[in-house]
């Protein structure tokens, strides 16, 4: 799916209003049916990331003040009663809070997964996160992790080319040491 700049920019406001209410990227872009590639894109932009961060901390922050409220006698219920369970329980959510930072950032943007996603070129290289490489890589890591080359694994070739390395050295060394006839 393509979007202009104006209707991603429109649709990113649409997500960042209803997250006001719902704290969850994946559940604000739920409720607005955002398609699988444009939500890559949304959590990778800048601005996205800015905007809802600052909301958490507002919530943070508003969360805290209530309970600081409840501490101090001055939230009071329907009802006065006897406050020690209510001042324990905000003691014991404040702590939680503090602790815990809400898990609200227990979402699917820290989140590492893996899907395949088609995309349009245009929305690929938008991404800002995006690097292309083209070649191979057959001797590095991400080329065959764990995989053999003679029956050796990565490391075990790293190993073998690091003391040929050592020796190509010292026989270097040697001859450089060994007097002219």
């Amino acid at each position: 799916m393509t979007l202009t700049q104006k209707e991603y920019e429109d649709l990113r406001a649409k997500v960042i209003q209803k997250f006001k209410v719902l704290y969850k990227d994946a559940l604000a872009m739920d409720s607005c049916e955002v398609p699988q590639e444009i939500r890559l894109r949304l959590l990778e932009d800048p601005y996205y990331q800015s905007k809802t961060k600052a909301l958490r901390a507002d919530l943070f922050a508003q969360q805290l003040n209530t309970l600081d409220n409840v501490l101090a006698g001055t939230y009071q219920g329907e009802k006065p009663t006897d406050q020690s369970g209510v001042i324990l329980k905000a003691l014991e959510m404040k702590q939680k809070l503090l602790l815990e930072d809400l898990n609200i950032t227990k979402d699917e943007s820290n989140a590492l997964n893996v899907t395949f996603v088609a995309m349009s070129r245009e929305d690929f290289e938008a991404m800002e996160t995006v690097e292309i490489n083209e070649g191979g890589n057959s001797d590095d890591l991400g080329a065959d992790f764990g995989g053999s080359q003679d029956t050796d694994s990565f490391e075990a070739r790293m190993k073998a080319k690091t003391q040929e390395k050592l020796k190509e050295l010292e026989e270097k060394e040697v001859r450089q040491n060994e007097p002219d006839c």
